[in-house]
This record gives structure tokens, C-alpha cells and sequence, in this order.
């Protein structure tokens, strides 16, 4: 339907798909790219049911995609364990697009702290993700005519996928050039330095953990700031 197709694509690139019109490859010099993924998916998927597997996943997708919507992130697409979003690419973002990645980051770690692995035994625990994401340029572009798929493809794509895998359960990670754009966009964010890691495919990289530096008591409200800020 319609609808549906206006949900998985940017509008002018569902309007030109209802058009019956081509969609040509786009160039945007700025975006930040996130990506997330469940820790322990694997053992996870081994002990519970596909049917279970499918129900954390939809809930806890549920609960991301309604803060892409509060932040203004554009879902890419979900692949198993794994989801994608972006910032300044749907929308004009210029000056907010790394501060908006990074918020809905650190509501997505704590919504996913209080998913249930499986909502029959809570003895399993809770859902734990690893994250991260760079900013750079990116081509977007419908792939195929069979059930289509919009794509993001570019050197930026590959090294957020690599913050992401390349952090640590419950944590935030970012490159220094995300940060950059992070600590001049949202001064209050806390970012503290991680150094230099290697990283496949790029060698060393200098990474930060993005910290929202807030405790919030038991209900839930904010009682002050923990730990040393670092900029960069």
C-alpha cells in the first residue's frame, strides 16, 4: 500500500517509486550513520524458540522504532539482530545530525535494558545491545525491482557497522569524527576518549564512548551528573 510505502522509503523517493519513475543514486555529503546489534544473539537464538526469537525482536524493535520517531532518525532496515538508522538524509539536519544519532543512542541502551529476553521466563534476563556511529558522506539508492530495497553505501556505512562492532556491551561508541561534530552539536553530551583501537579494514582509529552523564534515581528522575567530562 501506499502507506507502506511511504513507511519503509524517504518521501521523495516513495513519490517517485508511486510514480512508476526511476530512482537515481543520491549523494549526501553529511549524514551519521548508527547501527546496533543484540549481545549473545547467537546463544540467544540457540535457546530459545524462532518463534521467541521473533517476539524479543519485534518488541524491542517496536520500542526502537518509536524513538527513531521522537529523534528524527531515519530507520534503514533491520537484518536479524542488527538495526540501522540515520540522521540528516530524510531531513535537513545540518546542525544536529551527530547530536541526534547520539540521543537516540543512549534511549535505545536504556529501552533495551528493560526488554525481556523471553517474556515467559524473566529469569533469562534482559536484552543487552552494543552500538556505534561515524559521520560522513554516503550514496543512497533503491537496489532491485523485486520487493526493493533502500541501501546506504559508502566507506561511512562500513566504519559505523565497525563501531558498532567493535564496542562493548552496554556501550556507546563513536569515531573521532562523529565526536567532533557530537561535541560541538551537543556540548552537554559527555564523550570520553577510548584511544586508539584497531579496527579492520582502517588500522588504529581514535574512538570515544558517548556517556549521557545523568543518574536518575528510582523514579526515573534526573538528581545530577556522574563522572569527568571529555571533549574533544
Amino acid at each position: 500500500t501506499a502507506d507502506m510505502l511511504y513507511k519503509v522509503f524517504p518521501k521523495k523517493v516513495a513519490d517517485k517509486l508511486q510514480a512508476g519513475m526511476k530512482v537515481e543514486p543520491e549523494t549526501h555529503d553529511n549524514v551519521t550513520v548508527y547501527f546496533s546489534d543484540i549481545v549473545h544473539f547467537t546463544d540467544i537464538s540457540r535457546l530459545l524458540t524462532p518463534t521467541k526469537v521473533c517476539d524479543m525482536l519485534d518488541r524491542l524493535y517496536k520500542v526502537f522504532d518509536d524513538l527513531a520517531t521522537k529523534h528524527q532518525v531515519f530507520k534503514v532496515e533491520t537484518i536479524g539482530d542488527a538495526w540501522m538508522g540515520v540522521t540528516n538524509l530524510e531531513k535537513t539536519q545540518d546542525d544536529c545530525h551527530a547530536k541526534q544519532i547520539a540521543l537516540f543512542a543512549v534511549d535505545a541502551m536504556e529501552a533495551a535494558s528493560h526488554i525481556l529476553i523471553d517474556s515467559d521466563k524473566p529469569e533469562m534476563g534482559y536484552v543487552k545491545i552494543r552500538s556505534g556511529f561515524h559521520s560522513g558522506s554516503v550514496v543512497s539508492n533503491v537496489i532491485g525491482s523485486l520487493n526493493p530495497r533502500y541501501g546506504l553505501f559508502g566507506d561511512t556505512v562500513n566504519t559505523a557497522s565497525r563501531m558498532e562492532s567493535n564496542s562493548l556491551p552496554n556501550r556507546i561508541q563513536c569515531s573521532d569524527t562523529a565526536a567532533l561534530l557530537l561535541s560541538e552539536q551537543a556540548p552537554d553530551i559527555y564523550l570520553k576518549k577510548r584511544g586508539k583501537i584497531a579496527i579492520k579494514g582502517k588500522g588504529n582509529m581514535v574512538t570515544y564512548w558517548v556517556e549521557d552523564g545523568l543518574i536518575r534515581d528510582d523514579h526515573g528522575d534526573i538528581s545530577g551528573r556522574a563522572g569527568d567530562d571529555h571533549h574533544v
